[in-house]
């Protein structure tokens, strides 16, 4: 296996606003209803009306364009990275993905960055050639790790602990595991505190084998480009969703043979010891697929010949994208509270650290953009038209274009807004201190 010797901290980053287009509208919404109506019927913890992209759309339902609170999605994830150590960045996305961007660049600056814009290949959609486009950009040296990562997770602004993580030096895939039990540790006392729905396909035993996760796959992906193979990278993300990853595993296993003899110990150990150390634990737990994460770092690192590992991290905004209009919800009504106890300025300082900038380009920026992108015309009425086509039961607007959700003030959204403004105060706080630690 190769040695690895990565510098650290990470410097470069790709960001994607680029998604697959089905061939048409009916399609698309004919998958998203039916995944929904899926997960109702099987009481699923999330339920997800996908926002998907079609070929004969006389408007992009591209969701990194979608608006929280006035601002496009994209806008929260470009600022999350201007706010933190990162040098340069490539943004990858379509002809109004660059109109967003260029707008909000001239009014919050690029804070010292160095930022590229490639326009995404409509005719290959897929991550291996968006990741590509940006690589291009980038020019990595093969000692470097860089960051990529999708541009529909708004909130997720803890960016360092991934950027200057020790292990990035001894590894060229870091994958940052989604945990369940990480992310709300007062879950089994208070079901209430799991103030983000998802499901969880995977599993994985703890440290010490005592203790259960329930794993999501990742949505970031640092990643040593030169060391890595461009078809299982592919490979490994479009099977990742829903627990299909065992067959992109078996698919990729196949095509390396040589590779697949060293990862039978790994695999032999599995089949003779995991399910029993699960029914310990948790008898008759069903999931897609579990491994222990030792035997995991193993066959995988064996499997893609470089060294691999995972984190599970405890931070909510690594799973929390923007995949569905359910998803769209949480933040709408996050940022709407927030904006009820602070006033527009200042609700979304204070749960987000680039917030009072995003809400100076809402002042700024988008009066002009909602001239330029058909979209942005009449938002409220473009997306109830979208909640009434995905058989929703109901719209997320009046007549008066307010927001009328049942639980924008509920409970949970009480519990989401606190957890934010803390998180939120808390890193403001730590950049205060370095900076007069470096003066």
């Amino acid at each position: 296996m190769v040695a690895v010797n990565n510098k650290i901290p990470i410097e470069k980053c790709i960001i994607s606003f680029s998604h697959n287009k089905y061939s048409s509208r009916k399609e698309a919404d004919a998958l998203s209803i039916t995944k929904a109506e899926r997960e109702i019927a099987d009481c699923k913890n999330g339920i997800s009306h996908l926002i998907l992209r079609a070929e004969n759309d006389d408007i992009d339902q591209l969701k990194f364009l979608f608006l929280i609170r006035g601002i496009p999605i994209m806008c929260y994830a470009l600022g999350n990275l201007l706010n933190s150590s990162l040098r340069e960045i490539v943004v990858v996305g379509s002809e109004e993905v660059k109109k967003v961007m260029d707008r909000f660049l001239d009014i919050v600056g690029t804070c010292g960055k160095t930022i590229q814009f490639v326009l995404e290949d409509t005719q290959h959609l897929n991550l291996v050639n968006t990741m590509n486009l940006g690589r291009e950009l980038l020019a990595p040296s093969k000692d470097e790790l860089v960051l990529f990562q999708p541009g529909d997770l708004p909130f997720l602004y803890d960016l360092e602990k991934v950027l200057h993580l020790p292990d990035n030096k001894k590894y060229n895939i870091v994958l940052w595991l989604n945990a369940r039990q990480k992310m709300f540790p007062d879950l089994k006392k208070n079901p209430a505190s799991e103030f983000v729905k998802r499901n969880y396909h995977y599993r994985t035993l703890s440290d010490h084998e005592d203790g259960l996760l329930d794993l999501k796959e990742p949505n970031l992906y640092p990643i040593n480009f030169s060391m890595m193979d461009s078809d299982i990278i592919d490979n490994l993300h479009s099977s990742r969703k829903d627990g299909q990853i065992i067959y992109a595993g078996i698919q990729t296993a196949l095509q390396k043979p040589l590779r697949l003899l060293k990862v039978l110990p790994c695999f032999i150990d599995h089949l003779l010891t995991f399910r029993s150390k699960v029914n310990r634990i948790r008898s008759g737990d069903q999931y897609q697929f579990g491994m222990s994460r030792n035997n995991f770092h193993k066959g995988a690192s064996h499997l893609l010949n470089t060294p691999i590992t995972t984190m599970v991290h405890d931070d909510p905004a690594f799973v929390s994208d923007v995949d569905a209009l359910e998803d769209w919800e949480d933040f709408e009504s996050l940022t709407h509270y927030a904006e009820k106890i602070h006033g527009p300025e200042g609700g979304l300082e204070s749960i987000h650290p680039f917030g009072k900038s995003l809400a100076r380009f809402r002042e700024e920026g988008m009066p002009e953009l909602q001239k330029e992108i058909y979209m942005y015309r009449d938002f409220p009425s473009y997306l109830n038209s979208i909640y009434e086509t995905l058989k929703m039961g109901y719209v997320p607007f009046d007549t008066y274009n307010q927001y009328i959700l049942p639980n924008a003030e509920s409970k949970e959204v009480e519990l989401v807004y606190h957890w934010y403004q803390q998180r939120c105060e808390r890193l403001q706080q730590n950049t205060r201190s370095e900076n007069q630690q470096q003066y």
